[in-house]
């Protein structure tokens, strides 16, 4: 691995600051700049996390070359405008999921990395989990059989307000886009494309999902029961079912140290891989691999797979009655 790799972090909200959390733990990255239109906030982060700058212009780190990747981690209405700029100037792009607000504009993003030649990720970071690879490893060794069921959810009680990123629809709000998004990686990078879509969904008076109950079917008779909510707590839980068995994975699910295989015959097997960090470290290490290594993509989140899931996304907020677009 390179000696180092300096991070400009665009947005410095709640997930900027776990972000930069790991990144100071992480050998050989270095948190450069932070970017905020907020100045106050902008130059706290950059005590906070030992940066070398601070802009209150976003630009202005996009254009710095002394910057190797750019994390993107403002609300989700801006991914997309500020990953096409930094691409633009030849910056590799971590950015935060969704990758964008609908299937038109991460597939957009997708061609302009392509054209850029420099590699992006959606800040999918559960997929560099230890714990899902450890999963995978043991359903390619055919430990619980072809899974057949994926079971997960994410729910909690968010306060009430119009304004805020979760329920404005001008922000990109809602449950699928800021937490479905988790059920429906898991199922992706399980099962792959459903055949057929089914759901149910309730509306805030902001016009974004409240929450989305969704049934996924796949052409080798596999099924998926997702369910997101803003509104109500729910166990945060995840399942994978086979013929010989399943996996429970443990709550939050989503950032998982632990799970249990259970096979039929009762033999219990319980795993547990602690983060080092907080959870972050590993899609940290994940894209400076990747760059070590001239990728334009991670194996452990394709961009494929960012479509596939922006794709499911879309079909079940349109029918749903969101339209981003």
């Amino acid at each position: 691995m390179r000696n180092s790799y300096r991070w400009g972090v665009i947005g410095a909200g709640r997930i900027a600051d776990k972000f930069c959390t790991a990144l100071n733990f992480v050998e050989g990255s270095e948190l450069y700049a932070v970017a905020s239109r907020d100045q106050q906030k902008a130059q706290q982060y950059a005590l906070k996390f030992n940066a070398t700058k601070w802009y209150d212009d976003y630009d202005e780190l996009i254009n710095d070359d002394n910057i190797d990747i750019v994390y993107i981690a403002t609300p989700n209405h801006l991914h997309h405008d500020l990953a096409m700029r930094a691409m633009q100037h030849n910056k590799a792009v971590l950015c935060e999921k969704p990758l964008s607000i609908n299937y038109r504009l991460s597939k957009e993003m997708i061609e302009q990395a392509r054209k850029s030649n420099v590699f992006l990720m959606e800040g999918m970071w559960t997929s560099c989990m230890p714990f899902i690879e450890k999963i995978q490893q043991l359903i390619k060794e055919d430990l619980i059989g072809v899974p057949q069921f994926v079971q997960a959810d994410f729910g909690f009680t968010a306060p009430v307000d119009f304004e805020s990123r979760v329920f404005s629809k001008a922000l990109g709000g809602g449950s699928l886009l800021d937490i479905g998004i988790y059920p429906i990686f898991l199922a992706s990078l399980i099962l792959g494309e459903p055949s057929t879509i089914e759901f149910v969904s309730k509306l805030t008076a902001t016009g974004v999902d409240e929450y989305c109950n969704l049934v996924l079917q796949y052409p080798q008779g596999q099924t998926a029961h997702l369910l997101s909510t803003i509104s109500f707590n729910t166990p945060i839980q995840a399942m994978i079912s086979g013929a010989k068995g399943r996996i429970e994975i443990k709550s939050p699910w989503f950032k998982a140290t632990d799970f249990t295989v259970i096979l039929n015959d009762g033999t219990k097997h319980d795993y547990s891989i602690p983060h080092q960090s907080n959870g972050f470290e590993h899609e940290i290490k994940e894209v400076m691999q990747c760059l070590d290594n001239g990728w334009l993509q991670s194996e452990k989140w394709p961009h494929h797979l960012t479509l596939l899931v922006s794709k499911i996304m879309e079909e079940v907020l349109v029918k749903a009655g969101v339209d981003f677009d």
